[in-house]
């Protein structure tokens, strides 16, 4: 790890130098399975779905009243040292494993019922996905908010070769409260253009070659690159116009890494807005090979004709 590690997420990593989605594989297992497109979650019918649980309206909300989307958890100094408690509530862990849970993704809460992820997380998946929510340390005996995910949405047009419009919906399996310190997260304006901007990526991802999962949450600060520049780097022209780009081009350093795929890439305008979702990349912090993300302003339509039961806050 070339970069200190204040809270950063510096997730470092000279992992390989094949290109790789941030998707958290055990150890000992070979190149191919490695970067196979593996996961989970359980898809019942939309007739199933209906006969236990009505659909909401979401004219019916109330929720846009008194809840802001993008709102950061306050931080306060004690003592000189900074306490960061569930700064931002709306990043989720995707666990699977009924005897031995283990996290294999992040994702960001986009409204009360929802969860934006990668399409690869969950991509041929089977397994039960469950979804955590201000479990900051997932050492901690507090689970904070859990959900199982009961539908799973992936973007039709999804390409595991390319790795192109590579983002998924989860459907929880009943409302999260958004009172208290939980809110989602902003979503962007449509074709909004976030170049030159500094975004926030954060999960729980691998910090060091070789290593395990984080137990805490990390987050660092990576420049947003136009997909001009980053067509100059390795990733040539892999650069399709729903993928955004961010990262240290010249000296790397600072990145996400497997177990952070489908997390969030945020970028503060007064009120967090989602401007990424964690995709893949050549390594892990490796020079001229940026963080590759898939353009959350690309997919606005999708999204919301996808959530339309699902409750959003003012923004």
């Amino acid at each position: 790890m070339s970069v200190s590690l204040a809270p950063a997420l510096v997730l470092l990593l000279g992992c390989t130098l094949a290109l790789a989605q941030y998707q958290y594989q055990a150890p000992h297992q070979t190149l191919a399975q490695k970067f196979a497109d593996v996961v989970d979650v359980v898809d019942p019918s939309e007739e199933a779905l209906k006969a236990v649980r009505p659909v909401k309206n979401r004219n019916t909300c109330n929720t846009k009243q008194n809840c802001f989307c993008g709102t950061p958890n306050v931080n306060r100094i004690v003592g000189g040292q900074q306490v960061r408690s569930n700064k931002y509530p709306w990043t989720a862990q995707l666990v699977k494993g009924r005897h031995y849970p283990r996290l294999f993704c992040g994702g960001s809460l986009i409204n009360d019922r929802y969860v934006l992820t990668a399409a690869h997380c969950v991509h041929g998946n089977r397994d039960q996905i469950t979804i955590r929510l201000l479990q900051i340390d997932r050492s901690s005996r507090d689970p904070g908010i859990v959900r199982k995910v009961v539908q799973t949405t992936i973007h039709p047009n999804y390409d595991p070769n390319r790795i192109v419009n590579d983002v998924a919906l989860l459907k929880l399996e009943s409302p999260v409260p958004l009172t208290g310190n939980m809110r989602p997260v902003c979503l962007p304006t449509a074709n909004q253009n976030f170049d030159g901007k500094t975004a926030v990526v954060a999960g729980w991802g691998l910090i060091k070659e070789g290593g395990v999962t984080s137990n805490y949450l990390q987050e660092v600060n990576v420049p947003i690159i136009s997909n001009q520049a980053c067509r100059q780097t390795r990733y040539k022209d892999k650069i399709a116009e729903v993928m955004l780009c961010a990262g240290l081009v010249q000296q790397g350093g600072k990145d996400a890494c497997q177990g952070d795929s489908g997390g969030p890439l945020i970028v503060n305008e007064g009120r967090y807005k989602l401007a990424g979702v964690v995709s893949f990349g050549y390594g892990c912090a490796q020079k001229n090979a940026p963080g590759v993300y898939a353009r959350v302003s690309k997919f606005l339509d999708w999204i919301k004709q996808n959530t339309a039961d699902g409750c959003y806050c003012q923004s």
